[in-house]
């Protein structure tokens, strides 16, 4: 591999616009190499004029890199030797180290009755690990852009037959304050020294394992990728056998609702992890850092080949279960309906069981974070919490059709005599529609109380979420009022009409001559308008970033791209025509040409297929923002230091580091006050 793609390959992304600009500099000494004057047509002084202009230009732009290099590094390291001590005085009074009990003799008796709260064991731990890792990128930033100058100097001596890039890397690189990395490893020593004794039990290999992160640019496993593909192939050859098999041996047709109501849940969360297997794939190809962005430990985030994996497991589990439904009665098992179940156990198990497979750490983090949004209100909203609130916001067809099940085995199975009765709605089916959107308006509310109640945009976006909740409320007043002559379901709604006798006797039936003689047809029609609008315009303007720029190449744009332009059109587009879906599944409904079964089936698919193309654009965009702060690892949140530590950190910062730099005190590059 060249050093280019090594270098971009390698660089820390967040950091991108900081280092020294090897692309840049090689394409100038293309250029100066095509645009010599001949020596064939031109004269000697002409041709080493060119020459000596060409070689001025080129280590003017190398020196104004080098500045930069420089710069950047001195701000890191200040801000790690700050952070350092910061961390080491709540370690030692973690620790009861004599003189850093975290009491100050000089306070009152008050304060020292009730001293500040010191950090946890875990907290210390977390910020130690992520302090490692910045230490990690810092000196990652210092190797590749040595190695960047040394392999450019090299470049333009032998393209141009001269030894001034030489002499000039010599002069400035080799005792620039960027190369010098002995304060940093003794740092970094340190810190291991101090995490193996404060919070391994003196364990060295422990605390290794719990610092150290994956090299840069490592590739998948060989095993994971050949599971992956191992299950890949098994389940493509299952769901052909099943799709024969539903077409040969077709469920009766009293089983086919409920049929497509027991599976379709578990199919989506299927399809669902085939698409979040091509969007960590598609982050990492583009270089968007989704493991910053989610706030996942580096040393134990999911592969693409680990997501692959997962999804074909429970593929597989499905297409099981569903030739067991179609296969019973020649397997000797009465009931069809025991396979669902067991279908539905084995994934909730292998979801929540601790068991080392299929990545625990991983699956705990889920399990987590959806508790987390459930109870949105109560605790601070992070990205990764708003985030899989909007995936939910898509699986809404899902969660019902999981409640639907849940039902059905907890009150109607073996007790049932038609299968249909037992999949009509009652009174939790819109409350359970509405769950998502709760979810996400609670958490909008929350992030307006956090921000102080200065950013309105939080309530906006609640606002966004509360047209939810008329869509459902008018489409169930609808379906209430028009009883069993409705021809058609809303996405909405559930699969089949009511045909339970009772349900249909206690249905106002007959009350309005058709669908658009309702009025709440209208007010459903309308609230779907309203929040189709409402839910785009947010998308593209704010999740998106889009729309900021209204002229010239980049129309409809915005400044930064990480993706080909014609992808972000397609996405402008696509979103939108989705996004109306609604009035497509109403016409189609409407005139009948489709049962609704199969069209709620569909729309969830291509539900779930908006929101796998929203999750690129989304993550990007806030990838951008970590860029434009030079955010590349987590947030460190640290307890506050009482007086005493606070004089002691100080002390600590006016120490004398311990090296001195080999270039002369009258010729060291010092940072402005502004990095202080």
């Amino acid at each position: 591999m060249k050093f280019g793609k090594t270098f971009e390959s390698h660089l820390t992304i967040e950091w991108r616009q900081q280092y020294m600009r090897y692309g840049d500099l090689k394409e100038l000494i293309k250029q100066g190499v095509e645009n010599a004057p001949s020596p064939l047509t031109s004269s000697d002084y002409e041709v080493q004029a060119y020459y000596r202009a060409f070689e001025e230009t080129f280590l003017t732009e190398c020196q104004s890199e080098l500045t930069g290099v420089n710069n950047f590094f001195l701000e890191k390291l200040l801000e790690a030797r700050r952070k350092h001590g910061h961390l080491k005085l709540h370690l030692l009074a973690y620790s009861r180290e004599p003189g850093h009990t975290g009491s100050d003799s000089s306070l009152s008796q008050r304060t020292e009755r009730s001293p500040k709260k010191l950090m946890t064991t875990r907290q210390l731990r977390y910020a130690y690990a992520e302090f490692y890792l910045s230490l990690v990128l810092i000196q990652n930033y210092q190797s590749l852009n040595e190695t960047g100058f040394r392999k450019i100097c090299k470049k333009y001596d032998k393209n141009l037959r001269s030894e001034a890039a030489g002499k000039w890397f010599v002069e400035n690189i080799l005792d620039a304050p960027f190369t010098d990395g002995r304060l940093l490893q003794r740092m970094t020593i340190e810190v291991e020294d101090l995490y193996t004794a404060h919070l391994a039990n003196g364990d060295r290999s422990l605390a290794m394992e719990k610092l150290r992160v994956p090299p840069l640019g490592q590739p998948t496993p060989p095993s994971m990728v050949f599971r992956a593909g191992i299950a890949l192939g098994m389940l493509i050859m299952l769901l052909v056998a099943t799709s024969i098999s539903y077409w040969k041996r077709a469920p009766l047709e009293d089983h086919t609702p409920g049929l497509m109501s027991l599976f379709r849940g578990p199919f989506t969360w299927v399809i669902f992890n085939f698409y979040m297997a091509a969007n960590v794939a598609g982050w990492q190809q583009a270089g968007v850092n989704h493991v910053l962005i989610f706030e996942i430990d580096p040393r134990s985030h999911l592969q693409p080949a680990t997501f692959l994996e997962i999804a074909c497991t429970f593929g597989i589990l499905w297409a099981l279960a569903m030739l067991g439904f179609l296969y019973n009665d020649l397997i000797g098992v009465s009931d069809p309906f025991v396979f669902p179940l067991g279908l539905i156990l084995i994934m909730i198990g292998l979801l929540v069981v601790p068991l080392p497979i299929m990545n625990w750490p991983a699956r705990w983090w889920t399990i987590k974070l959806v508790g987390r949004v459930i109870t949105a209100p109560l605790h601070y909203v992070g990205f990764a919490d708003f985030w899989m609130g909007d995936q939910l916001n898509s699986l809404v067809s899902c969660i019902v059709d999981h409640y639907y099940t849940v039902r059905f085995y907890a009150v109607s199975w073996l007790r049932y005599d038609r299968v249909n009765s037992c999949f009509e709605p009652d009174v939790m089916v819109p409350i359970t529609m509405c769950l998502p959107a709760w979810f996400r308006f609670a958490q909008c509310l929350r992030r307006f109380r956090d921000s102080g109640s200065k950013s309105v945009s939080y309530l906006i976006n609640a606002g966004k979420y509360s047209t939810t909740f008329l869509m459902v409320l008018f489409s169930t007043l609808r379906r209430n009022t028009e009883g069993n002559r409705c021809p058609q379901m809303d996405r909405l709604n559930p699969d089949q009409k009511p045909t339970n006798p009772e349900t249909l006797k206690s249905s106002p039936a007959g009350e309005y001559a058709n669908t658009f003689s309702n009025p709440y047809t209208w007010l459903f029609l309308a609230s779907c308008v309203v929040a189709t609008v409402y839910c785009y315009l947010w998308d593209v303007i704010r999740d998106f970033g889009l729309f900021r720029i209204m002229r010239g190449e980049r129309l409809f744009l915005r400044k930064q791209l990480v993706y080909p332009q014609a992808f972000y059109y397609f996405v402008i587009v696509e979103n939108l025509v989705l996004r109306l879906l609604w009035a497509v599944e109403f016409s189609i409904l409407y005139h009948n040409l489709m049962t609704p079964h199969n069209m709620r089936t569909i729309c969830s698919i291509l539900e779930i297929t908006r929101r796998f193309i929203w999750n690129y654009v989304r993550l990007e965009n806030e990838h951008l923002f970590n860029c434009g702060n030079f955010r590349a690892t987590r947030d460190i949140h640290l307890a506050a230091l009482n007086p005493r530590q606070e004089r002691m950190l100080e002390s600590m910062m006016d120490e004398s580091d311990g090296v001195s730099n080999r270039r002369k005190s009258n010729e060291r590059i010092r940072l402005k006050k502004e990095y202080f």
